[in-house]
């Protein structure tokens, strides 16, 4: 399944006629309208490395805090993928929402995080050059017991209703757009109740979600033998991140030796030839700013590892990585 629709809307690099055009002649073979991924390593120079975004692990959902926060992005002239991490999905016996990152574990309703979300975006169309556009990826993650259907739809319907924010009224929609958003980490949770996840929200967006996960333990060409943890299969995986319809990876590349870059481009490696075709990736995504900039990818270094490993293969290779951003714990 080629989701050409959700491709070209994801992909800055193509217009809305050429998309049209590609879904009308299904006839054609694919390769001929997909975006040259066939040449090698060598017959393709990398291109400038992307302007990193910021993007945060949020300890708030104060509206006027995160007011401030977009139009500080937007002031910063930030234009591309930001997202906010809104932690741990959770129940709190009457709503669904998370358990934020700030010390005493605050729960944040759904309610109250769609609020903080366009309070975010209001702040940043109000300060930010009319040059700029902002795709706010509304984050949680899998890590253990709300990881379910129903939040995932929860998730979902939340997707949907910051969009229709977006539009409404003034109509923000040529300067901001909202995705949802997981941290799917395999040691986190079982592929069973992560791919539950997926599928509510599946069932309730008309938006895709990033996965800005991890791959841990895949096999890369780097490590050929490792397997992925926690019972998690390169299929699962695959699923999550691409093989549902709302699906798109925008991966953790931390490590300085270059391992989650090979782990992912054999994820994608895996795609062409188990599903008949790669993964698309839209970026990276490093902890420079989060881990004290200390013992982890630069933002530039990420992105490289990550463009150069999809390089290094015909069946992986793609002429468009045009996301970089770093997550810290400032907020």
């Amino acid at each position: 399944m080629l989701r050409k629709d959700q491709m070209f809307a994801e992909t800055p690099g193509f217009t809305r006629g050429f998309r049209f055009t590609l879904v009308l002649i299904l006839t054609i073979p694919v390769v001929a309208f997909w975006p040259d991924l066939s040449g090698s390593r060598d017959a393709r120079a990398a291109p400038e490395v992307p302007s990193t975004t910021t993007s945060r692990y949020m300890k708030t959902v104060d509206p006027w805090t995160l007011y401030t926060l977009g139009c500080n992005h937007g002031k910063a002239a930030e234009s591309g993928v930001v997202i906010l991490d809104f932690g741990q999905p959770w129940w709190d016996g009457s709503t669904y929402g998370t358990i934020l990152f700030d010390k005493g574990l605050s729960f944040a309703s759904i309610a109250e995080i769609e609020r903080a979300s366009v309070n975010f975006l209001q702040g940043y169309w109000d300060c930010a050059p009319s040059w700029t556009h902002l795709r706010l990826v509304i984050g949680t993650n899998n890590y253990r017991g709300w990881t379910t259907y129903e939040h995932g739809q929860a998730w979902g319907n939340l997707i949907n209703r910051v969009n229709q924010w977006i539009v409404r009224g003034d109509d923000y929609s040529a300067r901001e757009s909202a995705r949802g958003g997981n941290d799917i980490e395999l040691d986190w949770n079982s592929p069973a109740a992560t791919r539950a996840w997926v599928d509510g929200y599946a069932s309730a967006s008309a938006y895709p979600y990033y996965n800005y996960g991890d791959c841990a333990g895949c096999p890369s060409d780097l490590n050929p033998s490792s397997k992925p943890h926690n019972g998690w299969t390169l299929e699962d995986v695959w699923y999550v991140s691409w093989g549902a319809a709302p699906a798109w990876p925008l991966p953790q590349i931390y490590h300085q030796d270059g391992y989650n870059a090979a782990q992912w481009q054999a994820l994608s490696r895996y795609s062409h030839d188990v599903h008949g075709e790669p993964m698309v990736f839209l970026g990276a995504l490093t902890q420079w700013s989060a881990a004290g900039k200390c013992c982890t990818n630069e933002p530039g270094h990420g992105w490289t590892q990550l463009w150069d490993a999809l390089a290094s293969d015909y069946r992986t290779a793609q002429n468009f990585l045009d996301r970089s951003t770093d997550i810290t714990w400032d907020n």
